[in-house]
């Protein structure tokens, strides 16, 4: 048997990949972007991830509708046609049984030539609110998995299937293996963790180099993501403090101490993100993305202010201050810790399990 996992959304493609890598008879192939974003000759954390899985990777260069003009946006339109057409490419060339897919803009081709070529395929759903990518492969797709309940009335309801967001087995791990990382958090007793995802978040970057001077008593370490945009990994460089470290991305041997690790994560919230914050029972701080697709980060940033264990300020917001207040707040209050425990107990951890047992009993 061979199946394709694409998309955008590595998280779970690797929680899944991680229940299939050893399965017998089973071949997996890699669809996904070989570089982090537009302009940025920087290779992405799925191609380096992926290929050192010793997984097939092919590369799909496609466009996206982009929510704001930029001087992008006209070549990545122009992209569109080379993704379709790269997609059946690959697909006549591998001939797989199954395509799973895990959002983003990337899988739509994909999905959609696969449908044309009468190779079935499945779809998982992060999000409480659809993405515009999944309600297009929704049309093409045999299954749709759900992470969240609520997102059942936005797809075909008889293809869903809730079974939650598929967990990476590492995010469990407690010992990291990078030297410099094991040894930075050998020596933290009161970490805060600071991440913007794999490519990084400029506003989140911005606001933590203010924030240094008054955090002297935290240890920080600081996921400032790959594509170095305005110069941020090259700023970090001139920081010299004892109480800081920064990577440029952590990857999955090493995120399962850091986050275990953290007292309080000051992060983005994306889907996965929010779930694996809650299956950890971790309080933090969430900065929604602004410009993601129906206000989707913010929706899930109030999954956890709504259970207690975070507290958001918008990115029109973030300031020094601001974030020392919750800060403050966050650490003093116990009532943050104890919400965090609860509704850890509410996540299901088995959802991997499941689709995995989907694709092996059905195809």
């Amino acid at each position: 048997m061979k199946i394709v996992i694409c998309g955008g959304h590595l998280t779970p493609a690797l929680a899944l990949v991680e229940v299939l890598e050893d399965t017998k008879d089973l071949e997996i192939l890699f669809f996904g972007r070989k570089f982090a974003t537009e302009g940025y000759k920087i290779l992405s954390a799925e191609y380096q991830t992926i290929s050192q899985k010793k997984i097939k990777f092919f590369p799909i260069t496609t466009g996206r509708l982009q929510r704001k003009f930029t001087k992008y946006t006209i070549l990545s339109l122009l992209k569109l046609p080379l993704g379709f057409t790269q997609s059946f490419f690959y697909l006549v060339k591998t001939r797989p049984n199954l395509i799973v897919s895990f959002g983003s803009y990337l899988s739509v081709p994909i999905v959609f030539c696969g449908w044309l070529l009468g190779i079935k395929s499945l779809t998982h759903e992060q999000t409480v609110h659809s993405g515009l990518a999944t309600r297009l492969n929704s049309l093409f797709a045999e299954k749709i998995f759900l992470s969240w309940p609520q997102t059942e009335k936005f797809l075909p309801k008889e293809k869903c299937q809730l079974i939650g967001n598929l967990i990476r087995k590492s995010i469990f791990k407690r010992q990291a293996k990078v030297p410099q990382i094991r040894r930075f958090l050998e020596k933290a007793d009161h970490l805060i963790f600071v991440t913007g995802g794999n490519q990084g978040s400029h506003a989140l970057n911005k606001m933590i180099f203010s924030l240094l001077d008054s955090v002297k008593k935290f240890q920080i370490l600081h996921q400032v993501g790959r594509t170095n945009f305005e110069g941020d990994l090259d700023k970090t460089k001139k920081i010299q403090r004892t109480n800081y470290l920064v990577q440029d991305y952590i990857d999955s041997d090493d995120i399962g101490e850091v986050l275990n690790k953290a007292e309080v994560i000051i992060c983005r919230s994306g889907a996965n993100t929010i779930w694996e914050l809650a299956a950890l029972a971790k309080k933090s701080i969430l900065v929604p993305l602004p410009i993601a697709g129906s206000n989707e980060q913010k929706i899930n940033a109030q999954i956890l202010e709504n259970a207690g264990s975070a507290i958001i300020i918008n990115q029109s917001d973030l300031t020094p201050d601001k974030v020392l207040m919750a800060l403050d707040k966050i650490l003093v209050s116990s009532s943050y810790q104890q919400a965090a425990l609860r509704f850890a107990k509410t996540i299901p951890l088995d959802a991997s399990r499941k689709l995995a047992k989907y694709i092996l009993k059905n195809n």
